[in-house]
């Protein structure tokens, strides 16, 4: 949208937010299912209908004969027969803008505009998923099961309608920064590796792990994340390593031992009773085996059971010895 129609790079921005934002807050997950599926076709078919005009350009050199010559490496095009001149994208900063400067200086007006309809698309559709997930994922597994457990499904609507605006205003926000969004995006897929994913592990596949040892699991690759250093926050490095060495990895792995190891500890702690019973939050003490209990109960019913001529027969056998 800045490229073709020559708005500031933070308006267009927010321009694109705030469609995403409205149609998400109408539809909900209707208006997000069928946006999707209509996005997808306008980009597989819009892109599809730019690549001949871009290929034909007089810019644009035989990529046939490149790759049989081994220079596919070098650029495929020469941007100084095109309005853009010379340095190229790549030379003078913005490569991240290389598809809507290609459709905006190698193809008509008219297609260029579907070009960038279909990218717009894209990241729309990326952006209402993310807008709608977030916005469930917040009011179903926080606000409904911690905040209010009575609340209404109009209300559950209204909270999921703030969250959406409230997710849009901050993630728009965020691309102010210097920081592309690209590394917003690491930083999350890096928090979910390290963080929850061990925890999501040991939920999913293995009964022996308590939520004893999932908060030491998180306590645990939440210390050594910020020993290693983080430059997204900038956290400066406290134990250096190795360049190339599987840090993340590294405090995954700790994270999933450290909650098989803590989840054991306190279930034997426990259960020898070297802790007493009522801190035990998260219930990991083992109750008495069921057949003991019953068998107990059936012999209390047999005696219950007894008439009462047996019964005194008991008790005058009782009373000779």
């Amino acid at each position: 949208m800045s490229v073709i129609l020559d708005l500031s790079y933070t308006v267009s921005v927010w321009i694109s937010a705030a469609v995403a934002v409205t149609y998400t807050l109408l539809g909900g997950l209707y208006s997000v299912a069928y946006t999707d599926v209509i996005q997808l076709i306008l980009i597989f078919v819009s892109l599809w209908l730019c690549v001949p005009f871009v290929v034909m350009n007089p810019a644009s050199s035989d990529i046939t004969n490149m790759t049989l010559s081994n220079t596919s490496h070098t650029s495929w095009l020469d941007w100084n027969q095109t309005s853009y001149g010379s340095p190229s994208p790549l030379e003078s900063g913005p490569a991240a803008m290389i598809l809507p400067l290609t459709l905006n200086y190698l193809t008509p007006s008219y297609i260029s505009i579907i070009g960038i309809g279909a990218v717009a698309a894209a990241v729309m559709s990326s952006a209402d998923s993310a807008l709608l997930s977030a916005a469930s994922t917040f009011t179903l597994s926080i606000y409904k099961n911690i905040l209010r457990n009575q609340a209404s499904q109009r209300e559950l609507q209204w909270v999921i309608r703030a969250v959406v605006v409230v997710v849009g205003v901050v993630g728009t926000s965020l691309t102010k920064f210097q920081n592309s969004i690209l590394e917003f995006w690491l930083f999350g897929v890096t928090v979910a590796y390290v963080f929850m994913f061990p925890q999501l592990v040991c939920v999913l596949f293995f009964d022996q792990s308590s939520g004893y040892g999932a908060i030491m699991g998180f306590m645990v690759s939440l210390l050594l994340k910020g020993l290693f250093g983080e430059p997204m926050l900038a956290v400066p490095a406290t134990i250096h390593h190795i360049q190339n060495f599987p840090i993340n990895t590294l405090c995954m792995l700790s994270s999933i031992a450290s909650i098989f190891l803590f989840s054991f500890l306190a279930e034997l702690l426990f259960n020898k009773g070297l802790v007493p019973e009522r801190w035990d939050v998260f219930k990991v003490q083992e109750s008495p085996p069921a057949a003991a209990v019953g068998g107990a109960m059936e012999d209390n019913g047999k005696l219950d059971e007894m008439d009462p001529q047996q019964e005194a027969s008991a008790h005058m056998m009782d009373s000779r010895y």
